[in-house]
């Protein structure tokens, strides 16, 4: 299948050209052209400059593909105002959603975010069902484009989803981006970590695994999907980074009592059990340990 990717010279990005790859589809990516991309060259078939926000770049990522992708975000636009960063991200991606309606594309699947959720309800379950009220402009971004995958799909019957992933780890092709890269440098080298950051996890692998299992499987039309393997505080990923490096670090322990929220994840899993995945969402510490020894062995 002819798969049209936005933000494949990325962190998931990258991994989901990959994944993508590795199943048998054809990539075809969008790229801005100061984007690196020799790190994916071989499994891209075709690039296209230019971003979600320009018309003409657009309707050539779209056209002939079956299944459309979108994982870019403008981030400088973000940061410049929400003015620009309603122009470029909400309406680039509501034009990007009717353009592969319009070039007759099958299925538009759409990479969101948990940040959708801030204001939790104590009486409800922590799940897909659950009302979306962000507290952040990147999470606004993230439910406002939601609601109109659900109508797409219910008025002209193309095949959206939503994929809403906790923050990422993993291996970042620019290895400084890497999640905890600094924590976990400064434990190597035997500085001292004191942080009290803690939050909800999710392995770069298992969001493009995701994505790339959601192409051409009907039963995730219309469907939202929250991507959360579990808590941590950041402070854990120093503790691995010392006892394999074997440095004399010192941890300041600051870990709190625990998340105030845990997700409902059992939609998801059930997703990846059915494409005969078994460790999707269900890492866990070890994942994170295995991560470390990974990112450690690259820094040298």
């Amino acid at each position: 299948m002819l798969v049209a990717l936005t933000g494949a010279s990325g962190f998931i990005g990258s991994y989901t050209a990959r994944a993508l790859h590795r199943a048998g589809h054809r990539v075809r990516a969008l790229v801005r052209s100061t984007s690196r991309r020799d790190h994916v060259a071989d499994v891209v078939a075709e690039f296209r400059e230019g971003d979600a926000a320009d018309p003409q770049a657009i309707a050539g990522l779209v056209a002939g593909a079956e299944a459309v992708i979108h994982n870019a975000v403008d981030w400088d636009a973000l940061e410049r105002s929400p003015a620009v960063h309603f122009e470029r991200n909400v309406l680039g991606s509501l034009r990007l959603l009717e353009a592969a309606r319009q070039a007759g594309a099958e299925q538009f699947v759409f990479v969101s975010s948990v940040a959708v959720y801030h204001e939790i309800l104590p009486d409800r379950t922590l799940d897909e069902r659950h009302p979306t009220w962000p507290n952040s402009v990147y999470g606004a971004y993230k439910a406002a484009v939601e609601p109109h995958l659900k109508a797409y799909h219910a008025t002209h019957g193309l095949n959206t989803s939503a994929w809403r992933p906790a923050a990422v780890y993993g291996v970042d092709p620019n290895l400084r981006e890497s999640q905890w890269y600094d924590l976990i440098d400064t434990a190597r080298k035997g500085g001292t970590v004191d942080t009290p950051a803690g939050g909800k996890i999710t392995h770069v692998q298992d969001v493009a695994d995701a994505l790339t299992l959601a192409v051409g499987d009907a039963s995730v039309a219309g469907q939202f999907y929250n991507l959360v393997d579990r808590h941590m505080y950041w402070q854990q990923a120093a503790e691995y980074a010392k006892e394999i490096a074997g440095s004399g670090a010192t941890i300041v322990d600051r870990k709190g009592p625990g998340p105030k929220n845990t997700f409902d994840t059992r939609k998801a899993i059930e997703f990846f059990d059915r494409h005969g995945n078994p460790t999707a969402l269900r890492r866990g510490v070890e994942g994170v340990r295995e991560y470390v020894g990974e990112l450690l062995a690259k820094m040298g």
